[in-house]
């Protein structure tokens, strides 16, 4: 039946009277409604195909008789009392136009435009990756069928549709760019058509470090190795039987030295524990650290350029300052290496972590998809 036609012929009903518009899925069933006419005692019930009525049943009130025609029987119910028709084991081939007429009433005759489709299978959500720092593609899986619309959202939250569609004919994909720790959460993919939907849902966790966590990584590796070089000299600066070996000027640049080369791995250990806070949380025992940090680099960039101000070189010569300075670099010395070590091991950790997620991640994902039918499960991170 071709376009044009189709729209003639749902012209020429209209004017016999209001159509009713249906929608149902196959192997359903859809009630259809008769003229609210009294005292029935003819009825019809037809299925107009290409211009030519196709009787579905005919009812005698008289004798009390429903004749079902062969290609409907065993799929229709008729109700006597008001004419209502219900269709049953629902094709698409069933859509079409459906005419009822009471009493040979043409002009009280109803018709009702049956769109039967095919029912929504469950989606499948899957994860390309779950590192941090990198492009995450959640592509969701179209199942055959009749889909109208596809949304997303995040712990039950809509996510704008600028964010990251990308809609071809069988998947859509849901790109998350840069992921980082809040980025974690239950991402479900919502499909629907115009009577039913399905919702598919993916626990997704980010592991690993992200780009910020990696320059840490290497800021406390550079700050162990100077601390450690510090350390070494701090000893030999030690076992100098009052400056007679190396020289008195040599003694005080061996000093100074020190004292700049701890200052440097300070200011990258400060540096790598405000990043470890931003990434894992704030800690008492990293602000304490960051306050003691700063509180050395002040003091001691202002000691490391003593040799360029010889009036302020003078006063660190007498032993009151030699005393302070060194239990100050001990301290420090263990400061910094206590705290390098236990970054480094955090970072360990952390990769340790990612290797084990990598694992389970994608058995994880199909058991979600799976188990999922038409609610959708939030999983916190």
């Amino acid at each position: 039946m071709s376009f044009a036609g189709y729209l003639l012929l749902l012209l020429q009903v209209s004017c016999l009277a209001e159509i009713t518009e249906l929608w149902a899925e196959e192997g359903s069933s859809v009630t259809m409604h008769a003229p609210a006419i009294r005292n029935i005692s003819l009825a019809e019930w037809e299925y107009i195909r290409d211009d030519i009525p196709e009787l579905i049943l005919q009812y005698y009130a008289e004798s009390q008789s429903v004749t079902i025609y062969t290609a409907y029987k065993g799929r229709v119910v008729f109700y006597q009392n008001n004419g209502s028709l219900v269709l049953q084991k629902l094709r698409e081939t069933d859509s079409g136009i459906y005419k009822a007429t009471v009493n040979l009433m043409q002009d009280k005759a109803t018709t009702t435009t049956l769109k039967v489709i095919k029912p929504l299978p469950q989606p499948k959500l899957l994860s390309s990756s779950n590192l941090a720092g990198s492009l995450i593609n959640l592509t969701c899986v179209l199942p055959e069928g009749t889909v109208a619309d596809v949304s997303w959202k995040k712990d039950g939250h809509p996510l704008p549709p600028e964010k990251c569609f990308q809609l071809t004919a069988k998947t859509t994909v849901l790109k998350i760019r840069k992921a980082e720790k809040s980025d974690c959460g239950s991402y479900s993919c919502i499909i629907n058509n115009s009577i039913s939907w399905k919702v598919a849902a993916l626990n997704l966790t980010v592991t690993g470090l992200t780009p910020p966590a990696h320059a840490a990584q290497k800021m406390t590796a550079a700050a162990l190795v100077l601390t450690a070089i510090s350390a070494v000299l701090f000893v030999i600066w030690l076992c100098q039987p009052g400056k007679l070996r190396l020289g008195k000027e040599a003694w005080e640049w061996l000093m100074m030295s020190i004292l700049g080369l701890l200052c440097t791995s300070s200011l990258l250990l400060l540096a790598a524990s405000v990043i470890w806070m931003q990434e894992d949380g704030h800690s008492a025992a990293f602000i304490l650290l960051g306050l003691f940090l700063s509180a050395w680099i002040v003091a001691m960039a202002l000691t490391a350029m003593a040799p360029c101000r010889p009036a302020v070189l003078t006063r660190f010569r007498s032993k009151g300052w030699h005393r302070v300075i060194l239990c100050i670099t001990a301290t420090t010395l263990v400061v910094n290496l206590l705290f390098t070590s236990l970054l480094l091991r955090g970072f360990h950790q952390l990769h340790a972590y990612k290797k084990n997620q990598e694992k389970q991640q994608q058995p994880d994902s199909q058991e979600v998809t799976h188990s999922l039918q038409t609610t959708s499960t939030s999983v916190t991170c």
